[in-house]
């Protein structure tokens, strides 16, 4: 068993049966202490003594081990307390506790717009990645923000996120204009997906046309299946009437690609001229990670993405 899903096995691996013994727990050795932050995030769900808040904003601040710190700020924030901790864990070394500490933020202060405003700045994709969703489900983003993360953040893990919430953000012809330019370009298939899907939703001519004329001919089926779903959806016809020329019934290694690739640097798109996108030269930077599904159970109900322990980062993409 790797490390990290060692650490999602924690859970059944509780070291007491009551708030009052993890609490206790929280000063032995790993992976005890480990353990009992981890549980106590379960815990969290029903409030949290007093005593065990101090003691998860002690270890949130002073534990050795990143894991344990990450728990720990995570408990506090489905507590909904510690805020000057949780604010604290922003600046943490490791990049993990400091994305947590962003979904913390958004619980325990739902106004701190500043601060997570500021973590957009985070030199890991995860933690713009999560400063963003934030800010966007609370309406503190903005079309600025989102178009500034859609054309120039190296994460494709960001760029799909500002996809998504862009379409309620920016005016509609400058949101069907940036999507379009988005499906033909950008290299991660997940943020071309989200934009096809927010094309669909927009449902302009304009937004047909891109469409039918990148999302249908993309080199990725999944973005390709989200194009004709949402060019169903806007035409108001069923998936199955769309006629995908130029995808179906023709060799793989024959199909028209896209420029790009999941090694392509993130191309920056220009919003310009309302004659349509335009590219822009250059590259946006290393493309960063972007986490696979979470095994850990949700459940908190707040949509933000939950982060495994130590996740290197190293994939650009899911494709």
């Amino acid at each position: 068993m790797t490390e990290e899903y060692d650490n999602w096995s924690a859970r059944g691996r509780a070291p007491a049966d009551d708030e009052a013994g993890l609490r206790a727990a929280l000063d032995d050795d790993q992976p005890r202490r480990r353990d009992a932050a981890l549980a106590l995030v379960d815990e969290a769900e029903a409030g949290l003594a007093d005593e065990t808040v101090d003691a998860l904003a002690d270890a949130a601040r002073s534990a050795d081990d990143p894991d344990t710190r990450q728990f720990a700020v995570e408990a506090l924030g489905v507590a909904g307390r510690g805020e000057d901790t949780v604010a604290a864990a922003l600046d943490d070394p490791d990049e993990w506790v400091r994305a947590e500490a962003v979904v913390a933020l958004s619980r325990v202060d739902p106004g701190a717009a500043d601060r997570l405003r500021a973590a957009l700045e985070d030199d890991h994709g995860a933690v713009r990645r999560n400063a963003l969703i934030a800010l966007a489900k609370t309406g503190a983003a903005g079309a600025e923000t989102l178009v500034d993360r859609l054309k120039s953040d190296p994460s494709p893990a960001v760029r799909e996120y500002a996809a998504q919430y862009l379409p309620d953000a920016a005016e509609t012809e400058r949101a069907v204009r940036l999507l379009a330019a988005v499906l033909a370009r950008d290299p991660g298939s997940f943020v071309r997906a989200k934009a096809a899907e927010g094309l669909g939703d927009l449902g302009t001519d304009r937004a047909e046309e891109a469409l039918e004329a990148h999302g249908l001919e993309d080199r990725s089926d999944d973005v390709r299946k989200t194009a004709e779903r949402a060019l169903a959806r806007s035409k108001g016809v069923d998936p199955e009437e769309i006629d995908a020329a130029g995808t179906r019934g023709e060799p793989d290694g024959e199909r028209p690609r896209p420029p790009g690739g999941t090694d392509a640097p993130p191309g920056r798109v220009d919003d310009g001229p309302a004659d349509g996108p335009r590219p822009v030269d250059g590259t946006a930077g290393r493309v960063g990670s972007h986490p696979g599904p979470d095994p850990r159970p949700q459940g908190y109900g707040d949509g933000l993405p939950r982060e495994p322990p130590h996740h290197d980062g190293s994939d650009s993409d899911h494709e």
